[in-house]
C-alpha cells in the first residue's frame, strides 16, 4: 500500500547534467605508464593517533595520483579506483573516459606497494571494488563491471557490465561498490541521480529517482533493491557478524545537513521532506525511519568494520568511517540495542592538513591493519572542503597498524540468514530483537499464500516492537499479503489496526474500497497514530477527494468540531489542497462559526506549498483581515499569491499603533516586496536595534532575505554580519547572492568572520552563500574563521572519552548530589531531580538507566546538539506585542501552557497567538562546564550516573 505520509509537492528532483569543466584536459599528473615501479617518497602530516598505533605511508606518486576506494585480495594485492584529476561531467565522462582501476602490489614484503599496474583504463568514475573467484568487480558509472586478467599480466583483458541503469553527473553522488555479503551476493550504493533498472531478461526491477541499496547474484542476476530512499548519496556499507547491512549515507537529512550512519533494512524506504517525489511510488512502512546516528555536515565516505580492533566488549563491533570534509578517521563503537544498534563516537585519527580527503578505508585481514585512502584535492563538485580543484596536489595511500604485531585469526564468514520458512517462523518467537529481524526479511521473502506465516505477522502487529521490528513486520505483512478485509474489520487495538492499514495489499478493487470505509472511521480517533495511518491510507485513494470529503461536509454542519476531527480536516485538506472536494470543505471552513474551525483553514492556506487559489475563499479572508488582522492571516495571504490585498496590508504596515511584529508580517504578506525608503530603514532598525524582540528579528531577517536589494543595501547591510545570531545567520546568508560584486562579498565575509557564532552554519552553507563569488573570498576571509570555531569545538569533543573514563575511575556520587543541591552549574534551576529543582528542562530523576557518562557529558558541553525531543525552545509572540521565551509543555483546549525561563507557567490563549518560532539552540546554554572545577563536573555526571 503506498502512504503518502507527508505532501508529496516537493520541488521536483532530477538528474541534470553539471556544466562542462572548462578545464577539458586531463593534468599531466594524471597521465602515466601502464606499470610504474619503485618506492613512494612521502613525508608524513601532522596527525593525532591513540596510543599503541602509528601511521605509514605506504603509496604515493607516482605509484598513485588520486586513490577513491578500492579492495584488497585474497593474496593482499590492493586495487583502487584512480582518478586523474579533472571534474567532468557525465558527457565528457562518456566521451572520453579518463580514470582507471590501479593494482598495486607489494613485491619485496615489506608492508609498502612498490609495482602500480593500470588493470583496467577508460573507466568513468570507479567507486569501489571487491575481488570474488579470481575477477575484480568494480562500480563505475553507469554500472557494475565484471574485470578479469586472464593471462595474469596485471591487466584485465576480459571486460563486462553485468548491471547497469544507473545514471550520473559526475558528482560522485552515483555507483559505489561492490561489497561482498556473506551471503553471496553482491551489494552496492547509488545515489539520487534516477535509474532505470532491468533484469538480464528485461523485466523491469524498478525506475525512479530514489537512492538505495543494490543487489545481484555474482553473474548479474536477480537484481534487486534492498532498501531505497530520497537523501542524496549512500556511500558504502559493511556487514556485521550477523550480516546486518549498516553504511554510511550523505545528505540523509538537509535542514541542516545531516550525513549518517543507516542500519538498511529490508525493504525500507526511507524518507526525506523536501524530496519525496524521488519514493511517491513506493510503499511505505512508517513514517520515520529510524536513523542510527547522524554526524552533522562531515561528507561521510569510507566505511568498514575493524574486526581485529582489540575489545574486552565482546557484544561491540567497531565500525570505522571516514571523513571527506574534517580529514577524520572515527572508530563508532556498536552495540546492540533492540534490534538494531547504538553507536558511540570515538574520534580515532585526525590529520592536520586540509587538503586531504579521506575517501575509503579497509581492514588487511592479514595482520588486522587499517589501509586508509586519500584522493588529495582535486575534486570539488561533489563535497569538499574547498571551492578551487586542486589535481596538483595528489593523494596518498596509509596504512594504520598496531606498534606491537598482531596475530589476526581469519574470520569466516557467517552462515547466510535460515532461508527456511518454518525455521523463520519459530525464530519469530525468539527473545532476541536481531533473530526476529532476520526470521521476518526471511518471511518477507518467502512466496505469499502461507497461512502459517500469515498468522504469526497478524499476532505481532499486537506486538510492542522497536521501530525497526515494526518496519519489518509491516513489510512482511505486505508482501504476505498477510491483511485481509476481515482483519481489519474486526480489529478493535489501534496500535495493531494502524500496522494492518500501513501493511494492507489489496486483492481487489472491492477489497480496497472495504479498506477505506474502516480507515475513514478511523480518521478522528483519539489515537493519534491510528489517525495519521488512517488519513495517509485514505488520500492515497484516487477517489478520497469525493469519499472522504463527504464524510467530512457531514463534520462541518455541526456547531463545535472535536479537535481529533479538526486534525483530520487540517491533514486531509493539507495534503489534497489542489482537489475540488478538499478546496470546498476550506471555503466552508473559513465562514464556519467556530472560530477555531476558521483558525484551521487559515492553517491549512498558511502551510500550504501549490500556489492553490480559489476564488471562494477570497471574500471571507477579506473579512478577517479587516476584523482579525493576526499572523496565520497574513501567512495564508502570502501563499495565495495575489496584489487583491496589497493596499490593506500596506495600510495595517503603516499604522505605527500595531506591533512591530504585527506591521512586519503585513508588509512581507504583500505579493511584491520592495523594500525601499522609510520599509528599508524600518527592517533595517530592527535587526540593528538590540532591544529588538527575536520574533521580531527573525521576521525582519526572512524579509530582506526574499526582498530584491542593491548594491548599496547590501553594502549597508554588511555591518550587522557581524553580530546576527544563528537563526537570523542563516536567514540572511542567502542575499550574498543577490550581488556578484567583489566589493560586496568582500564586505558581508569579513563581517560574518567577525561573528562569533561562525560555527552555528555549516561549512557548506557558507561554501554555496559565496559560490558566484570568486574563491578566494571563501578562502582566505571565512574559511580561516570558520576552522578556527570548528577547531575550538573540536577539542572540546576530543575531551568526551577522556572525562567519561575520569568519571568512572574518580566521580564522586555524593560529593556531585550535594553540588546539584547547591546549584553547582546551574542544572537545578531547569532540572528536577525528585522533588528539587525546576521542571524547564528534561526530569533526571531517572536520567541514568538510559543515558552513559558520555551521553551526560555531550549534553552538558553541547547542550544543542542534543536536544530532548519536545523541550525544544520556542519564542512565543501575542498580539499585543509582549514575547515568552519557555518550552511548550502541552496543548490545551484553552492555550499553550509553556513552562518560561523563570520557571513559571502560564496559558497562552490560542487566538492572542501572533507566532511561534521555535530555535534551534537549546536553552540551556553552552559553556556549562566552564562554571564548575573538573573534579565537581565529574562529581556531578557520577551521581546523575547513578540516578535509576
Amino acid at each position: 500500500m503506498r502512504l503518502p505520509f507527508f505532501l508529496l509537492l516537493a520541488v521536483p528532483v532530477i538528474a541534470a547534467d553539471l556544466p562542462p569543466d572548462k578545464g577539458g584536459t586531463i593534468p599531466e599528473s594524471g597521465m602515466r605508464p601502464v606499470v610504474i615501479s619503485g618506492k613512494s617518497s612521502l613525508a608524513l602530516p601532522k596527525h593525532d593517533l591513540p596510543e599503541g598505533y602509528q601511521l605509514e605511508v605506504v603509496a604515493a606518486s607516482p605509484l598513485v595520483t588520486h586513490p577513491i576506494m578500492g579492495c584488497l585480495d585474497d593474496k593482499g594485492r590492493l586495487f583502487i579506483g584512480d582518478a586523474v584529476g579533472v571534474n567532468w561531467n557525465k558527457a565528457q565522462l562518456e566521451a572520453n573516459p579518463p580514470n582507471r582501476v590501479l593494482l598495486l602490489e607489494d613485491t619485496d614484503k615489506d608492508g609498502s606497494y612498490d609495482k602500480s599496474t593500470v588493470f583496467a583504463d577508460k573507466m568513468t568514475f570507479p567507486q569501489g571494488a571487491c575481488w570474488l573467484n579470481g575477477s575484480l568487480y568494480v562500480g563505475s558509472p553507469p554500472g557494475i563491471w565484471k574485470l578479469t586478467d586472464t593471462d595474469n599480466d596485471g591487466v584485465a583483458d576480459q571486460r563486462e557490465m553485468i548491471v547497469g541503469g544507473f545514471d550520473y553527473t559526475g558528482n560522485a553522488a552515483d555507483i559505489h561498490g561492490p561489497f561482498l555479503h556473506p551471503n553471496g551476493r553482491l551489494y552496492w550504493c547509488h545515489g539520487r541521480k534516477g535509474h532505470k533498472v532491468v533484469q538480464k531478461d528485461g523485466s523491469l526491477v524498478d525506475e525512479s529517482l530514489a537512492c538505495g541499496i543494490w543487489s545481484c547474484k555474482p553473474d548479474g542476476s536477480d537484481v534487486a533493491w534492498h532498501s531505497l530512499g530520497c537523501g542524496d548519496n549512500p556511500v558504502e556499507v559493511d556487514f556485521t557478524r550477523d550480516g546486518d547491512i549498516i553504511g554510511v549515507q550523505n545528505l540523509y537529512y538537509s535542514q541542516p545537513r545531516g550525513d549518517t550512519i543507516i542500519h538498511w533494512l529490508y525493504g525500507g524506504v526511507y524518507e526525506r521532506s523536501d524530496q519525496l517525489k524521488a519514493i511517491s511510488h513506493l510503499p511505505r512502512t512508517l513514517e520515520t525511519m529510524p536513523v542510527m546516528y547522524n554526524f552533522g555536515h562531515v561528507a561521510v565516505s569510507g566505511c568498514c568494520f575493524w574486526k581485529g580492533y582489540p575489545t574486552k566488549n565482546t557484544s561491540a563491533q567497531q565500525f570505522m568511517v571516514t571523513h571527506f570534509n574534517t580529514q577524520r578517521l572515527v572508530r563508532m563503537e556498536l552495540t546492540p540495542s533492540g534490534s538494531t544498534y547504538k553507536a558511540v563516537e570515538n574520534e580515532f585519527l585526525k590529520l592536520y592538513n586540509p587538503d586531504i580527503h579521506l575517501t575509503d578505508v579497509m581492514e588487511d585481514p592479514r595482520d588486522g591493519s587499517l589501509i586508509l585512502l586519500d584522493t588529495g584535492g582535486w575534486f570539488r563538485i561533489g563535497c569538499p572542503s574547498s571551492l578551487m580543484a586542486k589535481s596538483d596536489l595528489l593523494g596518498a595511500v596509509y596504512r594504520i597498524k598496531s606498534v606491537k604485531p598482531q596475530v589476526v585469526a581469519p574470520k569466516p564468514l557467517v552462515i547466510e540468514y535460515p532461508g527456511d520458512l518454518k525455521q523463520a517462523l519459530v525464530d519469530l518467537q525468539s527473545a532476541d530483537a536481531h533473530t526476529r529481524l532476520h526470521a521476518l526479511a526471511v518471511v518477507a521473502r518467502a512466496p505469499h499464500g502461507d497461512s502459517a506465516a500469515k498468522s504469526a505477522l497478524l499476532k505481532l502487529m499486537n506486538e510492542k516492537l522497536d521501530p525497526s521490528l515494526e518496519h519489518a513486520v509491516i513489510y512482511a505483512g505486505e508482501k504476505q499479503k498477510a491483511v485481509n478485509v476481515q482483519a481489519l474489520k474486526d480489529c478493535t487495538e489501534p496500535m495493531a489496526l494502524r500496522r494492518m492499514l500501513q501493511g494492507f495489499n489489496a486483492e481487489s478493487a472491492a477489497d480496497q474500497d472495504a479498506a477505506l470505509e474502516v480507515a475513514m472511521k478511523a480518521l478522528d480517533s483519539s489515537d493519534a497514530d491510528l489517525a495519521a495511518a488512517a488519513l495517509a491510507f485514505a488520500v492515497s485513494q484516487p477517489d478520497a477527494d469525493s469519499k472522504a470529503a463527504a464524510q467530512m461536509n457531514a463534520w462541518l454542519d455541526g456547531v463545535r468540531l472535536t479537535p481529533h476531527r479538526l486534525k483530520a480536516l487540517s491533514g486531509f485538506c493539507s495534503m489534497l489542497v489542489m482537489k475540488p472536494g478538499a478546496q470546498s470543505l476550506i471555503t466552508k471552513m473559513l465562514v464556519h462559526a467556530s472560530p477555531e474551525v476558521r483558525g484551521t483553514a487559515i492553517g491549512i492556506l498558511a502551510v500550504q506549498t501549490t500556489g492553490a487559489i480559489n476564488e471562494a475563499w477570497l471574500p471571507a479572508l477579506d473579512k478577517l483581515l479587516a476584523e482579525a488582522p493576526a499572523p496565520a492571516v497574513f501567512d495564508a495571504i502570502k501563499k495565495l499569491k495575489t496584489p487583491r490585498f496589497d493596499a490593506a496590508l500596506q495600510a495595517i504596515a503603516n499604522d505605527t499603533k500595531r506591533p512591530l511584529a504585527i506591521r512586519l508580517k503585513a508588509l512581507d504578506a504583500a505579493k511584491s516586496v520592495k523594500l525601499t525608503g522609510e520599509t528599508f530603514t524600518m527592517v533595517k532598525g530592527v535587526l540593528a536595534d538590540a532591544a529588538s524582540s527575536s520574533a521580531a528579528k527573525i521576521q525582519a531577517a526572512g524579509m530582506i532575505a526574499s526582498a530584491p536589494l542593491a548594491k548599496p543595501q547590501l553594502l549597508e547591510l554588511a555591518p550587522l554580519f557581524a553580530t546576527l545570531g544563528p537563526v537570523e545567520l542563516k536567514a540572511l546568508l542567502g542575499i550574498v547572492r543577490k550581488s556578484k560584486e567583489l566589493e560586496v562579498g568582500r564586505a558581508l565575509a569579513t563581517e560574518i568572520a567577525k561573528n562569533p557564532v561562525i560555527a552555528s552554519q555549516q561549512e557548506s552553507v557558507y561554501r554555496t552563500a559565496f559560490s558566484d563569488q570568486p574563491p578566494e573570498i571563501f578562502e582566505t576571509i571565512l574559511l580561516p574563521a570558520y576552522n578556527a570555531a570548528v577547531a575550538a569545538s573540536e577539542a572540546k569533543k576530543r575531551q568526551l572519552g577522556p572525562l567519561a573514563d575520569k568519571v568512572v575511575a574518580s566521580g564522586n556520587a555524593e560529593k556531585g548530589k550535594k553540588n546539584f543541591e547547591m546549584g553547582k552549574g546551574t542544572c537545578i534551576a531547569c532540572h528536577k531531580i525528585g522533588s528539587a529543582g525546576r521542571p524547564i528542562g528534561p526530569d533526571l530523576s531517572h536520567i541514568g538507566a538510559i543515558r552513559t557518562e558520555r551521553d551526560l557529558l555531550e549534553s552538558i558541553l553541547f547542550p544543542s546538539n542534543t536536544l530532548a525531543r519536545d523541550y525544544e525552545a520556542h519564542i512565543i509572540e501575542t498580539s499585543d506585542g509582549q514575547q515568552t521565551l519557555g518550552v511548550i509543555k502541552s496543548h490545551t483546549a484553552e492555550g499553550l501552557l509553556v513552562v518560561d525561563i523563570a520557571g513559571q507557567e502560564k496559558t497562552i490563549a490560542h487566538q492572542t497567538i501572533a507566532g511561534d518560532t521555535t530555535l534551534t539552540t537549546s536553552l540551556m546554554p553552552q559553556g556549562l562546564d566552564q562554571t564548575m572545577p573538573e573534579a565537581d563536573l565529574l562529581d556531578l555526571v557520577a551521581w546523575l550516573r547513578t540516578l535509576k
